[in-house]
Protein backbone atom coordinates (compact mmCIF):
# COMPACT_ATOMS: atom_id res chain seq x y z
CA UNK A 1 0.00 0.00 0.00
CA UNK A 2 1.21 3.40 -0.46
CA UNK A 3 0.47 6.49 1.44
CA UNK A 4 -2.11 9.07 -0.77
CA UNK A 5 0.30 11.84 1.18
CA UNK A 6 4.20 11.34 1.08
CA UNK A 7 3.42 8.44 -1.11
CA UNK A 8 5.79 5.96 0.44
CA UNK A 9 5.55 2.20 0.82
CA UNK A 10 3.28 1.62 4.31
CA UNK A 11 1.25 -1.46 5.95
CA UNK A 12 -1.74 -1.84 5.66
CA UNK A 13 -4.04 0.26 8.02
CA UNK A 14 -6.02 3.12 8.29
CA UNK A 15 -3.01 5.90 8.65
CA UNK A 16 0.29 6.43 7.38
CA UNK A 17 3.35 5.48 9.93
CA UNK A 18 5.39 7.97 8.59
CA UNK A 19 3.33 11.10 8.12
CA UNK A 20 0.20 9.87 9.80
CA UNK A 21 -2.33 10.54 7.14
CA UNK A 22 -5.31 9.07 6.57
CA UNK A 23 -5.55 6.64 4.05
CA UNK A 24 -8.89 6.02 3.75
CA UNK A 25 -10.10 9.93 2.89
CA UNK A 26 -8.45 11.59 -0.27
CA UNK A 27 -6.09 14.48 -0.16
CA UNK A 28 -8.01 17.60 -1.82
CA UNK A 29 -6.35 20.69 -0.97
CA UNK A 30 -9.01 23.50 -0.94
CA UNK A 31 -9.04 26.27 -3.83
CA UNK A 32 -7.85 29.93 -2.91
CA UNK A 33 -10.70 32.08 -3.16
CA UNK A 34 -8.20 35.31 -3.33
CA UNK A 35 -5.16 35.80 -5.32
CA UNK A 36 -2.20 37.15 -3.85
CA UNK A 37 -1.99 40.65 -2.62
CA UNK A 38 -5.89 40.71 -2.19
CA UNK A 39 -5.13 41.09 1.65
CA UNK A 40 -6.30 39.42 4.72
CA UNK A 41 -8.64 40.08 7.60
CA UNK A 42 -7.85 39.10 11.16
CA UNK A 43 -10.38 39.13 14.03
CA UNK A 44 -9.04 42.07 16.94
CA UNK A 45 -11.39 41.99 20.01
CA UNK A 46 -15.22 41.91 18.65
CA UNK A 47 -14.19 43.23 15.48
CA UNK A 48 -12.12 42.36 12.24
CA UNK A 49 -9.40 44.54 10.97
CA UNK A 50 -8.50 44.61 7.30
CA UNK A 51 -4.88 44.86 6.18
CA UNK A 52 -3.15 45.14 3.28
CA UNK A 53 0.65 45.25 2.03
CA UNK A 54 1.48 48.08 0.58
CA UNK A 55 5.22 48.14 0.07
CA UNK A 56 8.73 46.76 1.38
CA UNK A 57 11.28 48.40 3.67
CA UNK A 58 14.86 47.62 4.37
CA UNK A 59 15.05 46.61 8.25
CA UNK A 60 18.54 47.62 8.71
CA UNK A 61 19.57 45.45 11.82
CA UNK A 62 18.13 42.82 10.12
CA UNK A 63 19.31 43.48 6.68
CA UNK A 64 16.47 42.20 4.97
CA UNK A 65 13.37 43.20 3.06
CA UNK A 66 10.34 43.90 5.66
CA UNK A 67 6.51 43.96 4.64
CA UNK A 68 4.81 48.01 5.01
CA UNK A 69 1.12 47.40 5.73
CA UNK A 70 -1.93 49.41 6.29
CA UNK A 71 -5.01 48.41 8.31
CA UNK A 72 -8.43 49.54 9.08
CA UNK A 73 -10.68 47.66 12.03
CA UNK A 74 -14.02 48.09 12.72
CA UNK A 75 -15.63 45.58 10.89
CA UNK A 76 -18.97 43.82 12.36
CA UNK A 77 -17.88 40.47 9.95
CA UNK A 78 -14.87 39.09 8.42
CA UNK A 79 -16.36 38.95 4.90
CA UNK A 80 -16.71 43.52 5.45
CA UNK A 81 -13.16 43.32 6.36
CA UNK A 82 -12.28 41.58 3.06
CA UNK A 83 -14.22 43.29 0.90
CA UNK A 84 -12.46 46.46 2.27
CA UNK A 85 -9.51 45.27 1.64
CA UNK A 86 -9.80 46.12 -2.18
CA UNK A 87 -10.23 49.79 -1.21
CA UNK A 88 -7.69 49.97 0.93
CA UNK A 89 -4.97 48.50 -1.78
CA UNK A 90 -6.37 51.00 -4.57
CA UNK A 91 -6.48 54.10 -2.17
CA UNK A 92 -2.95 53.36 -1.28
CA UNK A 93 -2.45 52.80 -5.10
CA UNK A 94 0.44 49.89 -4.51
CA UNK A 95 0.74 46.01 -4.82
CA UNK A 96 3.97 44.91 -3.15
CA UNK A 97 4.86 43.12 -6.94
CA UNK A 98 5.16 47.03 -8.32
CA UNK A 99 8.52 49.34 -8.71
CA UNK A 100 8.46 51.32 -5.62
CA UNK A 101 10.39 54.71 -4.37
CA UNK A 102 11.38 52.13 -1.51
CA UNK A 103 12.37 49.01 -3.63
CA UNK A 104 14.21 51.46 -5.59
CA UNK A 105 16.05 52.83 -2.66
CA UNK A 106 17.21 49.43 -1.25
CA UNK A 107 18.86 49.13 -4.84
CA UNK A 108 20.54 52.17 -4.46
CA UNK A 109 21.68 51.57 -1.11
CA UNK A 110 23.30 49.08 -1.74
CA UNK A 111 25.11 49.84 -4.71
CA UNK A 112 25.94 53.68 -5.71
CA UNK A 113 25.24 54.84 -2.09
CA UNK A 114 27.88 53.15 -0.08
CA UNK A 115 30.72 54.74 -2.73
CA UNK A 116 29.86 58.60 -1.76
CA UNK A 117 31.28 60.47 1.16
CA UNK A 118 29.89 59.86 4.91
CA UNK A 119 28.30 63.05 4.96
CA UNK A 120 26.35 62.95 1.30
CA UNK A 121 25.62 59.33 2.62
CA UNK A 122 23.87 60.97 5.54
CA UNK A 123 22.17 63.28 3.09
CA UNK A 124 20.52 61.12 0.99
CA UNK A 125 19.70 59.20 4.11
CA UNK A 126 17.51 61.85 5.45
CA UNK A 127 16.10 62.77 2.38
CA UNK A 128 14.65 59.23 1.94
CA UNK A 129 13.02 59.41 5.58
CA UNK A 130 11.35 63.09 3.86
CA UNK A 131 9.60 60.85 1.23
CA UNK A 132 7.09 59.63 4.13
CA UNK A 133 4.28 57.25 2.03
CA UNK A 134 5.18 57.97 -0.91
CA UNK A 135 7.96 55.66 -0.73
CA UNK A 136 5.49 53.01 -1.20
CA UNK A 137 3.54 54.38 -3.62
CA UNK A 138 3.24 52.80 -7.10
CA UNK A 139 6.32 54.38 -9.19
CA UNK A 140 4.12 54.23 -12.22
CA UNK A 141 1.27 56.29 -10.38
CA UNK A 142 3.58 59.37 -9.03
CA UNK A 143 2.79 62.24 -10.70
CA UNK A 144 5.41 65.58 -10.98
CA UNK A 145 2.74 67.26 -8.33
CA UNK A 146 3.45 64.52 -5.72
CA UNK A 147 7.02 64.98 -6.18
CA UNK A 148 6.52 69.10 -6.27
CA UNK A 149 5.05 68.54 -2.92
CA UNK A 150 8.28 66.80 -1.26
CA UNK A 151 9.78 70.18 -1.49
CA UNK A 152 7.04 72.72 -0.52
CA UNK A 153 7.81 74.65 2.73
CA UNK A 154 11.53 73.06 2.92
CA UNK A 155 14.66 75.11 2.52
CA UNK A 156 16.77 74.99 -0.60
CA UNK A 157 19.37 72.81 0.34
CA UNK A 158 17.16 69.95 1.59
CA UNK A 159 14.77 70.34 -1.23
CA UNK A 160 17.89 69.33 -3.09
CA UNK A 161 19.09 66.53 -1.65
CA UNK A 162 15.47 65.09 -2.13
CA UNK A 163 15.91 65.82 -6.09
CA UNK A 164 19.05 64.70 -6.12
CA UNK A 165 18.23 61.31 -4.46
CA UNK A 166 14.57 61.02 -6.54
CA UNK A 167 16.79 62.05 -9.65
CA UNK A 168 18.97 58.81 -8.94
CA UNK A 169 15.78 56.74 -7.85
CA UNK A 170 14.46 57.07 -11.20
CA UNK A 171 17.77 56.33 -13.05
CA UNK A 172 17.00 53.08 -11.40
CA UNK A 173 13.76 52.92 -12.71
CA UNK A 174 14.14 53.90 -16.06
CA UNK A 175 17.18 51.43 -16.59
CA UNK A 176 14.64 48.55 -14.89
CA UNK A 177 11.88 49.98 -17.46
CA UNK A 178 9.45 50.66 -15.11
CA UNK A 179 9.07 54.02 -16.05
CA UNK A 180 9.72 55.67 -19.55
CA UNK A 181 10.78 59.84 -17.97
CA UNK A 182 13.29 61.00 -14.78
CA UNK A 183 10.48 62.95 -13.49
CA UNK A 184 12.85 64.50 -10.70
CA UNK A 185 14.62 66.28 -13.59
CA UNK A 186 10.95 68.32 -13.01
CA UNK A 187 10.94 69.55 -9.42
CA UNK A 188 11.68 73.07 -9.37
CA UNK A 189 13.36 74.44 -5.88
CA UNK A 190 12.92 77.47 -4.09
CA UNK A 191 14.73 80.37 -3.94
CA UNK A 192 18.06 79.73 -2.50
CA UNK A 193 18.49 82.69 0.26
CA UNK A 194 21.73 83.07 1.47
CA UNK A 195 22.68 84.84 4.59
CA UNK A 196 26.08 87.03 4.28
CA UNK A 197 29.00 86.25 6.56
CA UNK A 198 30.67 89.21 8.25
CA UNK A 199 33.75 89.53 8.82
CA UNK A 200 35.78 90.65 12.40
CA UNK A 201 36.39 94.13 12.48
CA UNK A 202 39.68 95.97 13.03
CA UNK A 203 38.78 96.53 16.77
CA UNK A 204 37.42 93.07 16.79
CA UNK A 205 41.07 91.75 15.68
CA UNK A 206 42.98 94.09 17.90
CA UNK A 207 40.86 93.25 20.84
CA UNK A 208 41.50 89.40 20.31
CA UNK A 209 45.44 90.03 19.46
CA UNK A 210 45.87 92.08 22.76
CA UNK A 211 43.93 88.93 24.86
CA UNK A 212 46.28 86.71 23.28
CA UNK A 213 49.02 88.88 24.01
CA UNK A 214 48.22 89.14 27.48
CA UNK A 215 48.61 84.97 27.73
CA UNK A 216 44.82 83.98 27.06
CA UNK A 217 46.19 81.26 24.80
CA UNK A 218 42.74 79.99 23.76
CA UNK A 219 42.45 83.02 21.10
CA UNK A 220 44.87 81.11 19.06
CA UNK A 221 42.62 78.92 17.81
CA UNK A 222 40.42 81.77 16.70
CA UNK A 223 43.63 83.71 15.09
CA UNK A 224 44.91 80.44 13.47
CA UNK A 225 41.56 80.15 11.41
CA UNK A 226 41.04 83.90 10.93
CA UNK A 227 44.45 84.25 9.37
CA UNK A 228 44.44 81.01 7.21
CA UNK A 229 41.28 80.36 6.17
CA UNK A 230 40.69 77.26 8.07
CA UNK A 231 37.26 76.10 9.05
CA UNK A 232 36.16 74.79 12.42
CA UNK A 233 35.53 71.34 11.06
CA UNK A 234 38.66 71.16 9.92
CA UNK A 235 40.70 72.49 12.94
CA UNK A 236 38.68 69.87 14.81
CA UNK A 237 40.35 67.01 12.75
CA UNK A 238 44.05 68.34 12.62
CA UNK A 239 46.54 66.16 14.11
CA UNK A 240 49.86 67.73 15.16
CA UNK A 241 51.53 65.55 12.10
CA UNK A 242 49.60 67.51 9.40
CA UNK A 243 51.30 70.51 10.61
CA UNK A 244 54.34 71.28 8.57
CA UNK A 245 55.96 74.86 9.84
CA UNK A 246 58.94 74.64 7.51
CA UNK A 247 56.72 74.62 5.01
CA UNK A 248 54.18 76.70 5.93
CA UNK A 249 51.43 74.64 5.73
CA UNK A 250 49.42 72.03 7.07
CA UNK A 251 48.22 68.95 5.01
CA UNK A 252 45.50 66.39 4.98
CA UNK A 253 42.87 68.30 7.34
CA UNK A 254 40.50 69.45 4.24
CA UNK A 255 36.79 68.57 4.33
CA UNK A 256 33.89 68.74 2.25
CA UNK A 257 35.09 69.66 -0.99
CA UNK A 258 37.60 67.61 -3.28
CA UNK A 259 39.15 71.22 -3.13
CA UNK A 260 39.76 72.00 0.14
CA UNK A 261 40.59 68.47 0.86
CA UNK A 262 43.45 68.32 -2.45
CA UNK A 263 45.18 71.61 -1.52
CA UNK A 264 46.90 72.43 1.73
CA UNK A 265 46.04 74.96 4.01
CA UNK A 266 48.66 77.96 4.23
CA UNK A 267 50.33 79.31 7.28
CA UNK A 268 51.47 83.28 7.44
CA UNK A 269 54.99 83.41 8.84
CA UNK A 270 53.38 85.93 11.66
CA UNK A 271 50.60 83.03 12.42
CA UNK A 272 53.71 80.34 13.09
CA UNK A 273 54.68 81.45 16.58
CA UNK A 274 50.89 81.09 17.49
CA UNK A 275 50.62 77.17 15.94
CA UNK A 276 54.05 76.86 17.80
CA UNK A 277 52.39 77.82 21.03
CA UNK A 278 49.13 75.86 20.47
CA UNK A 279 51.30 73.00 19.35
CA UNK A 280 53.06 72.87 22.96
CA UNK A 281 49.57 72.87 24.82
CA UNK A 282 48.14 69.92 22.88
CA UNK A 283 47.67 67.10 24.27
CA UNK A 284 47.40 63.90 22.34
CA UNK A 285 47.65 63.43 18.50
CA UNK A 286 45.25 66.34 17.82
CA UNK A 287 46.03 70.09 18.13
CA UNK A 288 42.89 70.18 19.68
CA UNK A 289 41.37 68.10 22.02
CA UNK A 290 37.73 69.06 22.04
CA UNK A 291 34.27 67.69 21.18
CA UNK A 292 32.21 69.89 18.40
CA UNK A 293 29.82 71.63 21.44
CA UNK A 294 32.39 72.37 23.78
CA UNK A 295 34.69 73.90 21.04
CA UNK A 296 31.41 76.25 20.30
CA UNK A 297 31.15 77.01 23.75
CA UNK A 298 34.06 78.00 24.07
CA UNK A 299 34.49 80.08 20.90
CA UNK A 300 31.72 82.27 21.97
CA UNK A 301 32.73 83.01 25.67
CA UNK A 302 35.60 84.16 23.94
CA UNK A 303 34.44 86.22 21.78
CA UNK A 304 32.05 88.05 24.79
CA UNK A 305 35.21 88.42 27.22
CA UNK A 306 37.16 90.61 24.40
CA UNK A 307 33.99 92.97 23.57
CA UNK A 308 33.37 90.79 19.83
CA UNK A 309 30.43 90.61 17.99
CA UNK A 310 29.10 87.02 18.62
CA UNK A 311 29.68 86.30 14.97
CA UNK A 312 30.22 82.27 14.00
CA UNK A 313 33.28 81.02 13.46
CA UNK A 314 32.58 81.05 9.45
CA UNK A 315 33.44 84.38 9.92
CA UNK A 316 36.76 83.96 10.36
CA UNK A 317 37.02 82.15 7.18
CA UNK A 318 35.05 85.57 5.84
CA UNK A 319 37.37 87.65 7.10
CA UNK A 320 40.65 85.82 5.40
CA UNK A 321 39.27 86.52 1.92
CA UNK A 322 38.31 90.11 2.86
CA UNK A 323 41.54 91.03 4.57
CA UNK A 324 43.03 89.38 1.36
CA UNK A 325 40.64 91.57 -1.36
CA UNK A 326 40.49 94.84 0.04
CA UNK A 327 42.93 97.60 -0.51
CA UNK A 328 45.39 94.66 -1.50
CA UNK A 329 46.96 93.63 -5.15
CA UNK A 330 46.96 89.78 -4.52
CA UNK A 331 45.76 88.73 -7.51
CA UNK A 332 41.76 86.94 -7.41
CA UNK A 333 43.03 83.43 -8.41
CA UNK A 334 45.63 83.55 -5.36
CA UNK A 335 42.75 84.39 -3.54
CA UNK A 336 41.17 81.33 -5.03
CA UNK A 337 44.07 79.34 -3.47
CA UNK A 338 44.41 80.00 -0.19
CA UNK A 339 40.67 79.63 0.11
CA UNK A 340 40.78 76.94 -1.62
CA UNK A 341 37.90 77.13 -3.75
CA UNK A 342 37.41 75.47 -6.60
CA UNK A 343 35.39 78.35 -8.71
CA UNK A 344 36.02 81.73 -8.07
CA UNK A 345 32.83 82.74 -7.85
CA UNK A 346 32.52 81.35 -4.49
CA UNK A 347 35.61 83.14 -3.24
CA UNK A 348 33.91 86.15 -4.37
CA UNK A 349 31.23 85.26 -1.94
CA UNK A 350 33.25 85.53 0.72
CA UNK A 351 34.64 89.37 0.12
CA UNK A 352 32.84 92.00 1.83
CA UNK A 353 33.71 95.67 0.64
CA UNK A 354 32.29 98.30 3.04
CA UNK A 355 30.72 101.79 1.64
CA UNK A 356 33.72 103.04 1.93
CA UNK A 357 36.26 100.94 0.08
CA UNK A 358 33.33 101.40 -2.78
CA UNK A 359 33.38 104.91 -2.77
CA UNK A 360 37.49 104.83 -3.05
CA UNK A 361 37.59 102.54 -5.85
CA UNK A 362 35.03 104.60 -8.34
CA UNK A 363 37.26 107.90 -7.16
CA UNK A 364 39.77 106.30 -9.39
CA UNK A 365 37.94 106.96 -12.74
CA UNK A 366 38.10 110.35 -12.09
CA UNK A 367 40.11 111.45 -15.19
CA UNK A 368 40.97 115.25 -13.97
CA UNK A 369 42.56 114.19 -10.82
CA UNK A 370 46.04 112.52 -9.38
CA UNK A 371 44.53 108.82 -8.98
CA UNK A 372 43.79 108.55 -5.52
CA UNK A 373 45.39 105.45 -3.60
CA UNK A 374 42.93 102.91 -2.37
CA UNK A 375 42.77 103.06 1.89
CA UNK A 376 44.60 100.24 3.30
CA UNK A 377 43.29 97.00 4.24
CA UNK A 378 40.64 97.29 6.57
CA UNK A 379 41.44 94.32 8.35
CA UNK A 380 45.45 94.36 8.87
CA UNK A 381 47.72 92.36 9.36
CA UNK A 382 49.95 92.30 12.27
CA UNK A 383 54.01 93.26 10.77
Amino acid sequence: MVCVKCKQEVPDGKFCIKCGTCQSVSIQRRQRTRSNGSGTAYKRGRTWTAQVTIGWKTDEKAQKLVPVRKAKGGFKTKREALEYCVELRSNMGVVRRDATLAKLWSIYEQTKLSKLSQSKQTSYRIAYRKLGDLAYAKIENIDIGMLQGLVEGRSYYEAKDIKILLSHLYKIACAQQDVATNLAQYIELPELIESEQTPFSDDELKALWGGYDAGDTWVGYILLMIYSGMMPGELLKCEKSMIDLPNNQIIGCGIKTAERKAQPIVIADFIVPVVESLLSLAKGKKLISINKDRFYQRYYETLERYGCRKLPPYSCRHTTATALAIGSNIAPSIIQRIMRHAKITTTQRYIHPDSSDSVAAINTLNPHIRPVELPAQRIKMPQ
